[in-house]
């Protein structure tokens, strides 16, 4: 099964016009290139947005491009960021899966997750990522072996920055230990550190990091 991974596309980020225009067509031409490649769904770890309250014209060019994702029948599956996650819980991602354009899969509750079925058979599920690396406390709390023990092919999504894997110019940031992520999941599709990475970690699986969509800085 093929499908895409995206993160960290910080739409919006840019305050001059023709970079916060580039942006955008970043991200059209990678959902572009996902539906050109038939893939059976598109997964998005984190920070669609660069705000939890985007414009509206912003919240409108991506419902276009999202309902062509809609049109070719290709389910997309989406968390929460740390600049797009809301501390009430709502974010405009809650308008595009209202509409039927995406689906966030943190069904988190009491401290446990639930997975959602794609019609491959894959498994997902995921966690949200907030400001200052405040999910760290939700990992302390999750229950992670019902999620463990579940058998197929399984992803997590999460929106973290692992401690094992910082980067000589990110060890000041606050980082989530590998061991709170659960084991035994096949791919763990993450997104907020700005780097590209993907490698197997003994009983852990696949960890990738795509990398941003468009550099949302000048360095």
């Amino acid at each position: 099964m093929k499908f895409a991974h995206l993160a960290d596309c910080h739409i919006g980020g840019w305050k001059e016009a023709k970079l916060k225009e580039l942006g955008l067509k970043s991200f059209e031409l990678a959902i572009d290139s996902s539906i050109k490649e038939r893939v059976g769904f598109i997964l998005i770890s984190g920070d669609l947005f660069d705000t939890a309250l985007p414009s509206i014209d912003l919240v409108k060019d991506v419902a276009r491009i999202l309902y062509k994702v809609k049109e070719f029948d290709i389910p997309i599956y989406i968390i929460p960021g740390s600049h797009d996650f809301s501390p009430s819980g709502k974010t405009m991602l809650d308008v595009y899966e209202e509409a039927g354009l995406v689906e966030n899969v943190c069904k988190l509750n009491e401290g446990k997750l639930k997975f959602i079925t794609d019609r491959t058979g894959i498994k997902i599920t995921g966690m949200v990522g907030k400001k200052g690396g405040l999910e760290i406390e939700d990992y302390k709390t999750l229950d992670k072996f019902p999620i463990e023990k579940e058998i197929g092919f399984k992803i997590f999504m999460f929106h973290s920055l692992l401690d094992e894997l910082k980067p000589a110019g990110l060890t000041m940031i606050e980082g989530l230990p590998m061991d709170l992520l659960p084991r035994n999941f096949n791919y763990y599709a993450g997104g907020h550190p700005h780097l590209v990475y993907g490698k197997n970690h003994n009983s852990y699986g696949y960890i990738a990091y795509p990398g941003p969509m468009f550099p949302n800085n000048f360095a």
